[in-house]
């Protein structure tokens, strides 16, 4: 259900563990494939891929690039203007630096705002700019962090949390063409 989270999501599309990806997952509710699409876009993060539109009060999921290379655009995309009134976000970053090899990070955003910030390095961290409303499940799951399978687990946590579906590789859509002119 999570494996995704080691390797990042088009890799895992692939069964290629070992691929270097640079994308962000994003599971979205309360808003259609078409605007979550569209938002994206106007932001140059178009997507790679994406699930099924999502019935009302259903999560559905996109993938899009951290970076576009082509504008010299390395800045993080505002979520918040994707995140309308009503709406929901669970934003799963795999790999925020490949070459530091940090952890993964997740963002929750309901109604515009963001609620957690999750640093799967320091994941019940709490600060004046990093709210996190979903430290206290993580602390109260003890998850093991020396444990090999600790980043898949607190993946899973979140997911469970929030009643995210699976992943499922035969009901993604890839745009194999965006992919390549990003490579």
């Amino acid at each position: 259900m999570t494996g995704w989270i080691d390797c990042g999501v088009m890799p895992w599309m692939e069964e290629d563990r070992y691929g270097d990806d640079e994308t962000v997952l994003v599971y979205f509710k309360g808003a259609g494939l078409t605007g979550m699409t569209e938002g994206l876009i106007a932001q140059h993060r178009p997507p790679f891929a994406y699930g099924n539109d999502p019935a009302p009060g259903d999560w559905g999921v996109i993938v899009h690039h951290m970076h576009n290379p082509s504008r010299d655009d390395f800045d993080p995309i505002d979520y918040r203007e994707l995140c309308l009134q009503g709406a929901e976000l669970m934003v799963f970053v795999p790999n925020p630096c490949i070459a530091k090899a940090h952890g993964p990070h997740a963002y929750h955003y309901k109604d515009g705002l963001i609620s957690s910030c999750i640093d799967y390095e320091d994941p019940d961290y709490i600060g004046e700019h990093w709210p996190n409303e979903m430290a206290s499940l993580i602390t109260s799951a003890e998850l093991d962090r020396e444990n090999e399978n600790y980043v898949e687990q607190l993946t899973r946590l979140i997911c469970n949390h929030l009643g995210l579906s699976a992943l499922d590789r035969d009901t993604i859509t890839v745009d194999r063409g965006l992919m390549a002119s990003y490579f």
